[in-house]
């Protein structure tokens, strides 16, 4: 049975961090997990003992094993996925990695990654000389996925996938296929959820596992196939009562068209010795360019002839093999000698000592959600859902063009816009003081029977990043609620300062809240309006809510849980 490593499950923020990797390393001579791990520290891309940043490394790279660092084994999940999706490749040693041509063509391309990264899957391949993996399957699974899927009616289920399409001996015979297809056929018509469950037990059994770890295998394919467009996902009774498919697109249709049209080609079937393993990579990889909406005309014409007698011998039109996903990186040296890129000159050494430092005094913390039946603030919550609406559903879009609306508005209408959304994410009432009032200077007060907190307030038109100012009056804010106690509060909770954004990496503003603790052991957290729009959409949708307690101890940039 195929396994696939699950880094995240958002294949947007996948490529995101991925762009972000190569302007990152595309100058060093290789990088290594040390230096995957460092970067997503400092950009805040990993989390770890439920702190992010600076923090995060340091309390991961405390642990001497190696194995038990949460934070370099979450750089070891992204490189693999990277490898095996061609992106990067090993150089003098495994864990030292470059960027492909495929990759280069990946982070430089704008919208035309998504095109690529499809392309990737299809082009995913075991066995491969990229990875050293335990099972022994002969398979292109997410090709098979999308053929299974047209087989069962244009549906397939979680478990039908891993009984069917990630688990072929091998993927590249019909009759093999033809068979598993009857199978889950047969399982189908039994209309009786235990007969499938029991299958997935017996396929667990029979790798040693236990049931939840296989379905996990199936977390970043679920969310591959649903994020290329070849499926949507809609809730059906075909096993007696409601479970989750995934349907087959008008997209996908074309995908599965597309694939048997091609001559899907195994890279075992590549003689290196052979003349020919150059030209045949080449019309490999520039087919798979072609597929992704790349112009490559002039390019495949200089092999018009091979390709016509592809066509004849195999009646294809298409030739699917990707070379970057099965070759070794010196392989790749062999049949792809013309893409090789150029390697960088800058190199970094890493020190893994538990008290390092990171470039920055940037400090961050994870608050976690509670699950609430019931929310106080019936008016915001109506306002996101026509928001959502507005954007067809999509909560991304949705986001984005709240964000931008806000980014002109004035303090009289940005503070009861921020006391809102507080409130709603807080499930309480959270309000801006009228002007004037000499005993509430705060801009934003979230009130509570214990742990009451100041919120001082940026506008856009103020000041696009918090500046130390606004530092300064979260401390002063803090000082005054304690001192006049109009609402009760305890020491060790946050005074929170939120603007439209939060400052650079290396801004004074880190340096100072860290100053203040250590003097006057008073927490100062800041938030920024995209984050905070994020969290109102997150517990809108599932109806959950942030407890106010979890601000005590808390300082530096907020990060709300699974944003």
């Amino acid at each position: 049975m195929i396994r696939f490593r699950n880094p995240i499950s958002d294949m947007g923020i996948l490529i995101d961090n991925f762009k972000k990797m190569y302007i990152e390393f595309s100058n060093m001579d290789y990088f290594d997990l040390d230096n995957i791990a460092e970067f997503f520290a400092r950009e805040q891309l990993a989390s770890s003992s439920g702190y992010i940043g600076d923090e995060a490394l340091k309390r991961s790279y405390q642990i001497k094993d190696d194995s038990r660092k949460s934070m370099k084994m979450q750089a070891k999940s992204y490189a693999e996925l990277f490898r095996f999706l061609g992106w990067i490749t090993s150089g003098e040693k495994a864990l030292y990695f470059n960027f492909t041509y495929l990759g280069v063509h990946v982070a430089l391309s704008g919208d035309g990654a998504k095109a690529l990264f499809e392309q990737c899957l299809l082009g995913i391949e075991y066995p491969n000389h990229v990875l050293d993996v335990k099972f022994t399957d002969e398979n292109k699974p997410f090709v098979n996925m999308l053929v299974f899927a047209k087989a069962l009616d244009e549906k397939i289920h979680r478990d039908e996938i891993l009984l069917g399409p990630m688990n072929l001996a091998n993927g590249y015979d019909s009759k093999e296929i033809n068979d598993k297809i009857e199978y889950l056929k047969g399982i189908r018509a039994s209309k009786n959820i235990n007969i499938l469950e029991n299958e997935i037990q017996k396929l667990a059994d029979t790798n040693c596992m236990q049931t939840n770890s296989v379905r996990n295998l199936t977390r970043f394919v679920i969310s591959a196939l649903e994020f290329t467009g070849w499926f949507e996902k809609k809730n059906m009774k075909l096993y007696g009562k409601s479970a989750p498919f995934l349907i087959l697109t008008s997209k996908g249709y074309d995908t599965v068209a597309s694939i048997e049209k091609s001559y899907n080609f195994r890279g075992e079937n590549i003689d290196l010795k052979k003349e020919n393993s150059k030209f045949l990579t080449d019309i490999a990889l520039l087919c798979m360019f072609r597929r992704a909406n790349f112009e490559v005309k002039k390019d495949l014409s200089n092999y018009e002839e091979i390709l016509e007698k592809i066509k004849s011998e195999t009646g294809k039109e298409d030739f699917l093999f990707s070379p970057y996903q099965f070759f070794s990186g010196q392989e790749l040296k062999i049949v792809l000698p013309q893409y090789i890129m150029d390697i960088g000159t800058e190199h970094r050494d890493f020190e893994t000592i538990s008290n390092i430092d990171i470039h920055s005094f940037k400090t961050e913390a994870i608050v976690e959600s509670k699950k609430s039946s019931l929310t106080k603030n019936e008016q915001t919550s109506r306002m996101l859902a026509k928001r959502l609406n507005d954007s067809n559903g999509n909560t991304e879009n949705a986001i984005k063009k709240f964000v931008n609306d806000i980014s002109t508005m004035k303090q009289t209408d940005f503070y009861p816009l921020i006391a809102d959304l507080l409130g709603f994410i807080f499930n309480r009432y959270a309000f801006a003081p009228s002007a004037g009032n000499n005993n509430m200077r705060y801009d934003v007060m979230i009130p509570d029977d214990k742990y009451s907190i100041p919120v001082e307030v940026k506008s856009p038109t103020e000041e696009e990043m918090l500046s130390a100012k606004a530092i300064r009056q979260a401390l002063e804010n803090k000082v005054l609620l304690l001192a006049r106690k109009p609402y009760p509060t305890i020491f060790d909770i946050s005074s929170i300062a939120c603007g439209y954004k939060v400052p650079n990496d290396r801004s004074d503003v880190y340096k100072l809240i860290k100053e203040i603790y250590e003097t006057y052991k008073i927490n100062i957290s800041i938030l920024d309006v995209e984050t905070l729009i994020k969290s109102a959409f997150y517990c809108a949708r599932t109806n959950s809510y942030y407890d106010v307690a979890e601000f005590i101890g808390k300082r530096g940039v907020i990060k709300f849980e699974n944003l």
